[in-house]
């Protein structure tokens, strides 16, 4: 009885480890079957320098900050025509009481401009992400369309930036720079830029094109 149990568990052992072994070869072949995964690219800086959407972006930024700035000089002249204008008061008790007025209100419009600026940087940040999103999403249709499984953003034209100003010595801004980086090489029989930037003008030239997803701030007066 005990040698039936032993030659049982011999048996077992043995097709447990046939088992493996025949998995792990078809495993190892279907690996070495499969084919391998289509890799496209695209230049990012070169896509942001040709697509509308992004000099709509910098038109309409622009305007904003135009308007901005506009807006806190007639508010400073009004402030500066008032103090003027108290300096022709007599008397002393009036005059400071009115000085003292002004005086809250530059405060008050110091703490408008500082919201302000903070807003725009707000506005700014929010529609650059509506744009990169736009940029993945089109991305991945024109991808699938084309048959490809992967887009990377190949970085190898971007220029180096070096900082004068900074406390970073130059060379290791560049080292930095060059850690930052993945792609070094991209085939151009691969590239989907120009692809790309083509899908992406030809859907902003259609009606009702999707604009870069961006939330207004809320104004803030005084």
């Amino acid at each position: 009885m005990e040698k039936r149990i032993r030659h049982l568990s011999i048996s077992v052992a043995i097709l447990i480890a046939a088992t493996c072994v025949i998995g792990s070869a078809a495993y190892t072949a279907g690996r070495l079957s499969a084919q391998p995964s289509a890799v496209a690219n695209i230049d990012i800086l070169r896509v942001l320098d040709k697509i509308q959407a992004r000099g709509e972006m910098g038109i309409e930024l622009t305007a904003m900050a135009y308007r901005f700035e506009q807006e806190l000089k007639s508010r400073k002249e009004q402030l500066e025509g008032r103090a003027r204008e108290s300096d022709a008061i007599t008397n002393p008790a009036e005059r400071q009481t009115l000085r003292d007025g002004l005086a809250l209100e530059q405060l008050q419009l110091k703490e408008w401009a500082s919201m302000k600026q903070q807003e725009a940087d707000r506005e700014q940040a929010l529609r650059v992400e509506g744009l990169y999103r736009s940029i993945a999403a089109e991305a991945e249709k024109l991808a699938t369309s084309e048959g490809y499984q992967y887009v990377l953003v190949y970085d190898g034209t971007a220029k180096f930036q070096r900082d004068r100003e900074s406390q970073t010595p130059l060379a290791q801004q560049v080292v930095e720079q060059i850690a930052r980086r993945r792609v070094l090489f991209a085939a151009k029989a691969d590239d989907l830029s120009e692809k790309l930037i083509l899908r992406m003008n030809n859907a902003r030239a259609t009606p009702n094109a999707p604009i870069p997803a961006a939330t207004a701030a809320p104004t803030a007066t005084p």
